[in-house]
């Protein structure tokens, strides 16, 4: 250690529990925490892509803080699907749906000119993919649990080595 002391080497159990721990709390971050994109009529039109496969459900839904005509678009590989254009209130929602055949998903969310607004985007997977990362993450950190209580309850010795370098110059 920089400091000149020493430390007990980390443990494999330890690493799997870490490892584990992380992939549960990133997975929840990077899948679960989403928000709100917040859009102004004035600016283009809000899209986004995704790739789906057969049974995958999109859900778009759309709050406009004046009363306004609200356009959601969404395209399936090119193909338009569904198509909404409504008026609505101020401080009201538009939602548009639509399950997917599998492959690229393209929605195109637009507002009237100075009017903004958020739109909330969900994708919910058929197949459950979204889990793998979560399975993944308990299988490492129960390994880890596992290999942490079956290690021996005595600590493990620490073996200090003293080197120490001859000097030549003082045998001749």
């Amino acid at each position: 250690m920089a400091g000149g002391g020493t430390a007990p080497p980390l443990k494999i159990s330890d690493v799997f529990i870490l490892v584990g721990v992380t992939l549960i709390i990133g997975t929840l971050f990077i899948q679960e925490w989403d928000q709100s994109v917040k859009i102004n009529g004035d600016d283009e039109p809000y899209k986004g892509t995704s790739n789906s496969f057969s049974g995958d459900f999109i859900k778009i839904v759309v709050i406009v803080e004046n009363e306004s005509e609200v356009r959601i678009q969404i395209f399936e590989d090119g193909e338009e699907r569904e198509s909404k254009r409504t008026l609505v209130s101020a401080d009201g929602e538009l939602e548009a749906e639509h399950e997917s055949d599998g492959g690229e998903l393209e929605w195109i969310v637009t507002l009237e000119e100075g009017v903004n607004g958020e739109v909330d985007v969900d994708l919910s997977r058929a197949y459950g993919l979204n889990f793998i990362p979560y399975l993944l993450g308990f299988a490492f950190a129960g390994y880890g649990v596992y290999r942490r209580m079956n290690e021996s309850a005595e600590p493990e010795e620490i073996l200090d080595a003293i080197i120490e370098v001859e000097d030549e110059a003082k045998e001749d």
